[in-house]
């Protein structure tokens, strides 16, 4: 029976380069996952504010309807004294209109931002799939350089609440 020689380097070899590929496509998984975590997270965050805008600009409206009706009152009554409090009231609703109107205003736009935050984690999401795929890493890089963005961008519209 003849032996087999194995060349005990060369084994090693592979064995150590299978384990760092697999140790890298581990490493993508992870951040990819974490990518689809901020994403998720941002998604919440966006559809919050979205309705949030909304509500306010329900508000805001009401509050315009209500001055309005103040307004039409304060035109038909015949009192002075009636007309200069429905005037004073009416002064009050415009601030409340204003204020809800700018409030919604804002949180239309701290929206955005989470918006813009969940198509860029999608983006890197989408990298870091074909990065393992095609077993390139600065398409991991890449990947990750657009998740940072994305960090930034959920960083800036916390910062604006």
């Amino acid at each position: 029976m003849e032996e087999q020689e194995v060349n005990v380097e060369q084994l090693h070899e592979i064995v150590h380069e299978q384990a760092h590929k697999s140790s890298w496509a581990e490493k993508v998984a992870l951040t990819t996952a974490l990518l689809a975590v901020f994403a998720a997270i941002s998604s919440l965050l966006s559809t919050y504010e979205s309705d949030q805008a909304i509500l306010f600009r329900i508000e805001a409206s009401d509050r315009w309807s209500y001055y309005q009706a103040k307004g039409i009152k304060g035109m038909i009554t015949q009192e002075a004294a009636e007309r200069a409090r429905y005037k004073d009231e009416q002064e009050k609703i415009r601030q409340e209109a204003e204020d809800t109107t700018h409030q919604s205003e804002h949180s239309l736009h701290v929206h955005e931002f989470f918006a813009y935050a969940v198509t860029i984690f999608q983006v890197a999401t989408a990298i870091g799939a074909i990065a393992v795929l095609v077993k390139k890493r600065y398409f991991w890089y890449t990947s990750v350089a657009l998740g940072t963005i994305g960090i930034g961008l959920i960083i800036k519209a916390v910062s604006l609440l």
